[in-house]
C-alpha cells in the first residue's frame, strides 16, 4: 500500500507501521497529506462514486493525480464471518471497478487510469487442519507484528520452518526491520478469518496486476472502439393507414466483438408522448445471413383522432441509456375514425 504511494524512501517505526518519507501513511487523511505536495488528492470509491456528474468534475479539477481506494475483498474476506463469500466480493469488485472506470473516462474526462492492487491473497474452500498450521509454536523474541503469513521484528532468530529476511534488502526499507513468512501456503497464527490469507510470499500473493486504461483519439480509436449494432427501418415514406401497423427492423452489422448487441424500444410518438404500445426488441445476432438480422414489430394505435398534416415519429430508443437511436417521420391517415 505504502509503496504505491509517491516517495523517496520507506521505512519502519519501531512499532511496525510503515513509513512514506517519515510519514505515517495507514489512514485516508494521511495519505492525502503525502499526495498534497504532488497535487493529489485520495478518496473511497464508494464515496468517489457517489458524486452527480458536475459534483465530481469539480473535485478532480484541482488536481493531477487522485488515488480512489476500493476495499471490497479485503473487508469481506478478512473477517472469519464473511471470508466464505469471497469470491463474491472478487465478482463484486470486478464489477464496481469496471463502473468506476467508465465514470472516470466518459463522465469525467479522464484520459489515464491506472487498476492495480496492494498484495493478493490465498483462499481455500474447506476451513485449514493441522497440516495447514506452521510448526512455530510461538512469536520469536523481537516479534513486533505478527499475523498469519508474516512475522516483523528485530533481531529475529533463524528457524528452518520460516524464511528469514530483512526489509532493508527486499523493500529498500529503513528501519532495520526482519520478517519472517512461513514456507509454502501454511499460516503462523489462526487468527479472524484462516481461509482467506495474505501477506506471505507466495506468488499469489505478492503479483498483482497492473492494467491501464487509456483515453485514445484520432485514428487509433477508431481502431479500438467498440460500438452498438445498428438499427434501420426498412421502406421509406412511413403512412400508417389502419389502427395496427407492422414495421419490419433490421440490424446494420452483424455483432461482434467490437459491435455489441442493442436493446430499443419502439414506438409512434406525437412530440414525446406515445401514441402506441411500447415495444421492446434485441438486436444481437452474429450471423452472416442478412435474413437473420430482421425483426417485425407490431404497433397498435391508442384509439383518438388523428391528422395527416402532422408529424409523427416512429422512435427507436435505447432502452438502457434512454438515447434515441433513430427517429423516422410517420404519416398517420386513417380511413375511418375509431370513436368507440
Amino acid at each position: 500500500m505504502a509503496a504505491l504511494l509517491p516517495h523517496e524512501s520507506l521505512g519502519y517505526a519501531d512499532n511496525g507501521t510503515v513509513q512514506v518519507d517519515g510519514l505515517q501513511c495507514a489512514s485516508l487523511e494521511q495519505r492525502k497529506k503525502i499526495l498534497e505536495p504532488f497535487d493529489g488528492i485520495a478518496i473511497k470509491a464508494e464515496e468517489f462514486m457517489g458524486m452527480k456528474k458536475d459534483e465530481g468534475r469539480n473535485f478532480i479539477k484541482p488536481y493531477r493525480v487522485v488515488y480512489i481506494y476500493h476495499n471490497k475483498i479485503d473487508a469481506m474476506g478478512d473477517s472469519a464471518a464473511t471470508e466464505d463469500h469471497t469470491f463474491e466480493a472478487v465478482r463484486t469488485a470486478i464489477d464496481e471497478l469496471g463502473d468506476l472506470v467508465g465514470k472516470i473516462v466518459n463522465s469525467l474526462n479522464g484520459t489515464l487510469v491506472l487498476v492495480t492492487a496492494d498484495h493478493g491473497f490465498l483462499f481455500q474452500e474447506t476451513p485449514p487442519t493441522v497440516t495447514d498450521k506452521n510448526a512455530i509454536a510461538s512469536r520469536p523474541a523481537g516479534t513486533v507484528i505478527a499475523k498469519k503469513r508474516y512475522l516483523l521484528g528485530k533481531n529475529l532468530p533463524d528457524n528452518d520452518k520460516a524464511w528469514h529476511g530483512n526489509t532493508a534488502i527486499t523493500a529498500g526499507a529503513a528501519g532495520n526491520m526482519e520478517f519472517w513468512v512461513p514456507k509454502g501456503a501454511n499460516r503462523f497464527h489462526f487468527i479472524g478469518g484462516a481461509r482467506f490469507v495474505h501477506g506471505g510470499a507466495m506468488p499469489q500473493e505478492i503479483i498483482v496486476p497492473l492494467i491501464r486504461v487509456r483515453q485514445l483519439k484520432g485514428k487509433m480509436a477508431d481502431k479500438t472502439k467498440t460500438t452498438t449494432v445498428g438499427v434501420s427501418v426498412l421502406g421509406n415514406k412511413f403512412k400508417v393507414t389502419t389502427n395496427r401497423h407492422r414495421f419490419k427492423l433490421i440490424q446494420t452489422s452483424a455483432v461482434s466483438e467490437r459491435v455489441k448487441p442493442i436493446t430499443l424500444k419502439v414506438a409512434i410518438y406525437e412530440g414525446e408522448q406515445p401514441v402506441t404500445n411500447v415495444e421492446i426488441l434485441t438486436f444481437d445476432s452474429a450471423s452472416r445471413d442478412i435474413n437473420e438480422w430482421q425483426k417485425t414489430v407490431n404497433l397498435t394505435l391508442e384509439s383518438r383522432a388523428y391528422h395527416k398534416q402532422t408529424v409523427y415519429q416512429l422512435v427507436l430508443r435505447d432502452a438502457e441509456t434512454g438515447v434515441d437511436e433513430a427517429r423516422f417521420d410517420v404519416t398517420i391517415d386513417l380511413a375511418f375514425t375509431n370513436d368507440f
